[in-house]
């Protein structure tokens, strides 16, 4: 499967591991998961979209708009202000994740696209202490690559 769902720090945050060929089926797919287990979202402090080792992505901006409505839905079931962090190094994913923040800006996620994993853990790491008062560093499974 090309995303594999890692959980971390007591299912306070998400890692969706991307990699090989994507297309629209896989977010879907993935998101349907937790569209099943409500009571997984709820527990949700933040979430990271590791697009580091895709190959290609065969996805459009009707695909796009697509996973922002089932994003309003993992929103809905959810707390409100989720950190939501994309690490993209390449062009295509960088631009798509983009586009992808202009549009879910409506679900109450807090988002930011980066270049890489390590800037996005970071970035992750200082917002859930900010907004939430939990250190990362001392919850089970310390965020790290």
């Amino acid at each position: 499967m090309p995303i594999q769902i890692e959980v971390r720090h007591n299912a306070v945050g998400v890692i969706y591991h991307c990699s090989g060929d994507l297309v629209i089926a896989d977010f879907l797919a993935a998101n349907q998961q937790f569209l099943n287990t409500p009571d997984e979202i709820r527990k949700w402090r933040y979430a990271l979209i590791d697009l580091h080792a895709v190959a290609s992505m065969n996805i459009s901006y009707i695909d796009v708009s697509r996973v922002v409505t089932q994003n309003a839905e993992i929103a809905a079931k959810g707390i409100p202000g989720v950190i939501l962090a994309v690490a993209s190094p390449k062009d295509h994913g960088y631009g798509l994740s983009r586009m992808w923040e202009a549009l879910v800006e409506r679900v109450g996620w807090e988002t930011m696209t980066f270049r890489s994993v390590a800037d996005a853990e970071n970035w992750i790491r200082r917002r859930v202490k900010e907004k939430f008062g939990i250190d990362l560093s001392n919850v089970d499974s310390a965020l790290h690559h």
